[in-house]
């Protein structure tokens, strides 16, 4: 896939629900607020109908009522535009709450009388996972299809979702000759950038940010990784 090749580890079985209508509903996260767009024409059909999908912006701190839901359903029958309305506003609260970039029901249908979701995916921001890991439960964030993270990888990432701060490494060439521990994430990007621009890419051991003040002993096992994988080298 891409080039990359791995296990496919993951399948996701369902029973079929017979229905006759599909609606679709999309909500993205952006700087200023969500976009949520919705169409009586969902299913694998949606791209060619994309001229009936109707599109609203709620910035942030906006209350989504039923008056600034209302153009996404004006046109839907008055027996199913009410709790289509309803669905709408409390999949967006869902998406608020549980800090989704991202949420797509394409398509999903009514179920006596019932929203009922046929096909689904989400994107949650896993900088929130500090405030949320009660709410979000077990659940893991996948890497690229194809890497693994190392064991070092690991640690860090376990410690980042414990704070409140940010806590990145990615091991980037294990015997590299540079290595890198930059506080503050646009720092450490110009680092990593600037490491490139000077020619020396091939020997850039990681990447590495730590951010949002993380308290000593956080900062303390993270320069303990840099330190160990910089000198494991030959």
């Amino acid at each position: 896939m891409g080039g990359c090749k791995g296990p496919i580890t993951t399948f996701i079985i369902e029973p079929f629900i017979p229905h006759d209508q599909e609606f679709y509903l999309n909500i993205v996260s952006e700087r200023l607020g969500c976009s949520i767009s919705f169409s009586e024409c969902g299913g694998i059909e949606i791209e060619e109908n994309w001229d009936k999908v109707k599109t609203i912006f709620v910035p942030t701190g906006a209350t989504f009522t039923s008056e600034v839901c209302a153009p996404l359903v004006a046109t839907l029958p008055l027996e199913i535009k009410g709790k289509i309305e309803e669905f709408t506003q409390s999949v967006f609260a869902l998406f608020q709450d549980l800090d989704f970039t991202f949420l797509e029901m394409n398509p999903f249908t009514l179920v006596d009388g019932k929203p009922y979701p046929l096909d689904m995916r989400g994107e949650l921001d896993d900088t929130a996972a500090f405030k949320n890991f009660k709410k979000w439960g077990n659940i893991e964030f996948p890497m690229p299809f194809g890497r693994v993270m190392s064991p070092t990888e690991s640690f860090v990432h376990g410690l980042d979702e414990k704070t409140s701060a940010s806590l990145k490494f990615t091991v980037l060439n294990p015997e590299g000759r540079i290595w890198t521990m930059v506080a503050g994430g646009g720092a450490s990007v110009i680092y990593a950038d600037t490491v490139g621009d000077l020619g020396y890419a091939s020997e850039l051991g990681n990447y590495a940010e730590y951010s949002g003040a993380p308290n000593e002993e956080e900062v303390l096992q993270y320069a303990r990784v840099v330190i160990d994988c910089a000198t494991s080298g030959p």
